[in-house]
């Protein structure tokens, strides 16, 4: 049974990126899928310089693992049914280290809450100042000209590229942005890799230079463009239960949470086209929802091989490309056929179509509607969870490198009673598939055509 699960962080966490040393003694209080979880630390909650222990007592009415990242090698955690036991090594530092820990649901690998662990270092306490970058590994196609990353500081910057086709802007700043990286579409047949380096002369900061490399993808001998004939599938995608493995290749669930939350495609993750041609359908995020939500994986494919979004908010998008063995010559029409279905009723409701014709974004007739009915029984008769069946059609006035679709999230309008929301859910949109275990009272959900991109004429 598909579980659904709301999750409510009520109290701030004692550390942030920028200690503050006023710390709270009771971390937090959630409200997870009815059950609550309180964590509390010790008064004196920071692990000396020379290593030591810190134990965490848990109340839970819910199951939960310990998560560690990876990177905090100087740490362990050693949990019980009540109390988690952290030990830390020798801090050779003068600067204090923290991680973040995550409590985690076993069944669903969902986050139930998460605070800060912390270390002090061999020297008085230096309160840090942010700065990173957001991903750090870039890649795009041989056709693409544009690519970003998001800068949070809270010191002045500067961007270089070690590559003079490729600019960025702005190359500098002083907080947070969000850099463009412009450059040609790649025409020779090697992959282009460039380094963009990001740094601060501040000492205020953990980290002072980051690199952000961009691969390319080696361009096509250049051919001419070509009409396919009439039924030609350019991809197609199977969503069902046996597929659910074939659909993760593109690391569409495997981002982190922090890529997650940035700005743009967190590193390129897609769902691959799993039945014909070279397909990719990708989920970009409008905003940086790290102030706007907690951290939650918002891509995965589902049990049953669907993959779906979360925290889905205005400019939001959602990207279907399919790729040919040569340019689309002007004069071809080919559409996409495809079906979302909100999982509940604050998912955004309004979406607005657009296609590649050329280098040039054209917008398609009338938004898409998705649709929640919330005080529906939930019954093949009257359904809350709506398919939306979506088949939208394109006709190129130029030469193509290849079909693209855009549907992008145009208002602040939940499906379920059209009123704003005010804040960002975990709720899930699916891209409904079939469903082959889908019990007789259940078979409305499924849809009876698969995901693809077709030449019309």
């Amino acid at each position: 049974m598909k579980k659904y699960i709301s999750l409510l962080f009520a109290a701030a966490l004692f550390l942030t990126g920028c200690i503050n040393e006023s710390v709270k003694k009771v971390v937090i209080l959630d409200e997870y899928a009815g059950a609550k979880t309180k964590v509390t630390l010790p008064d004196d909650p920071i692990i000396p310089a020379e290593g030591g222990t810190l134990v965490a007592t848990v109340a839970s009415e819910v199951p939960f693992e310990v998560s560690v990242p990876k990177t905090a090698t100087w740490l362990t955690a050693t949990a019980a049914s009540d109390q988690i036991t952290f030990t830390a090594a020798a801090n050779t530092s003068a600067e204090k280290r923290w991680t973040s820990i995550t409590l985690v649901d076993p069944e669903t690998h969902f986050a139930i809450t998460s605070f800060d662990v912390t270390q002090a270092g061999t020297e008085k306490v230096v309160i840090l100042k942010k700065f990173y970058v957001n991903p750090e590994e870039l890649s795009a196609l041989a056709s693409q000209t544009e690519s970003s990353f998001s800068v949070t500081a809270e010191v002045p910057w500067t961007a270089v590229s070690d590559n003079a086709d490729f600019t960025v802007s702005p190359a500098s700043g002083d907080g947070d942005a969000l850099v463009k990286i412009t450059y040609p579409a790649n025409t020779v047949t090697e992959q282009k890799i460039v380094h963009i380096t990001v740094s601060t002369t501040s000492e205020d900061v953990q980290t002072a230079s980051y690199t952000v490399t961009l691969t390319q993808e080696a361009g096509k001998e250049v051919v001419p463009a070509v009409k396919p004939a009439p039924g030609t599938v350019l991809a197609e995608w199977e969503f069902e239960t046996n597929q659910a493995e074939a659909l993760r290749a593109g690391g569409f669930e495997k981002v982190s949470a922090e890529e997650d939350n940035a700005i743009g495609n967190g590193g390129s993750p897609y769902v691959p086209s799993n039945v014909s041609g070279k397909g990719r359908l990708e989920y970009y995020n409008g905003i940086d929802k790290s102030a706007k939500s907690t951290k939650k994986n918002k891509r995965r494919i589902g049990e049953r091989g669907e993959p779906c979004i979360y925290c889905v908010w205005v400019g939001d998008a959602i990207l279907w490309t399919a790729e040919a063995d040569a340019p689309l010559a002007a004069g071809t029409k080919f559409k996409l056929n495809f079906a979302l279905r909100p999982n509940t009723a604050t998912i955004m409701k309004y979406w607005q179509c657009e296609f590649l014709d050329g280098d040039e974004w054209k917008a398609l007739d009338e938004p898409i509607v998705l649709e929640y009915h919330a005080s529906a029984a939930g019954t093949a008769e009257d359904p809350k969870q709506i398919n939306c069946f979506i088949e939208k059609t394109a006709t190129l006035t130029k030469d193509t490198p290849c079909a693209q679709f855009r549907f992008t999230c145009t208002q602040n309008a939940q499906c379920g009673d059209g009123s704003p929301l005010e804040a960002l859910t975990g709720d899930a949109l699916r891209f409904a598939g079939k469903w082959l275990e889908a019990s007789a009272e259940q078979q409305y959900l499924q849809v009876p055509e698969n995901p693809k991109i077709v030449v019309v004429e």
